[in-house]
């Protein structure tokens, strides 16, 4: 015999202290609640969504009228290296070629180290050759 009530060892007298139905109809209960109440809140909700779009009165046609509208979207490079290799060389082309501007006023386009050469040769030109050939004072 066991002193003070305790359970022989291997007979689980802790185990019937615990009721297992109970606690299970407990939990059973409590899941039954909420989903209820989730079902009763959605419900709830639709009723006063509906109510609510019902009394709203229709847009004024004025108040579309003054909305302002949205701005394109952007527009997007596909290939923006193509793009830009085409850019260069075009603007290359431009300052190594020839061309006319307006061929009316007779303006055209040289190349670049053309143009420098021509700037130099005027430059040369406006100068005197030598500092003795300047113009004496009478």
């Amino acid at each position: 015999m066991t002193e003070h009530g305790s359970a022989p060892h291997g007979s689980g007298g802790i185990d019937r202290e615990i009721d297992v139905r109970a606690i299970s109809r407990l939990g059973i209960w409590l899941a039954a609640v909420t989903v209820a109440s989730f079902v009763v809140g959605w419900l709830f909700y639709h009723a006063q969504s509906r109510s609510v779009t019902r009394a709203d009165p229709p847009p004024a046609p004025i108040a579309a009228a003054r909305e302002a509208p949205l701005p394109p979207g952007p527009h997007l490079q596909a290939r923006p290296e193509n793009e830009l290799r085409n850019l260069r060389a075009s603007e290359r082309d431009r300052l190594d070629g020839w061309g006319w501007v307006d061929r009316d006023a007779g303006i055209a386009h040289v190349p670049v180290a053309v143009a420098i050469d021509l700037v130099v040769a005027e430059a040369q030109a406006a100068v005197p050759a030598s500092p003795d050939e300047s113009p004496a004072a009478d």
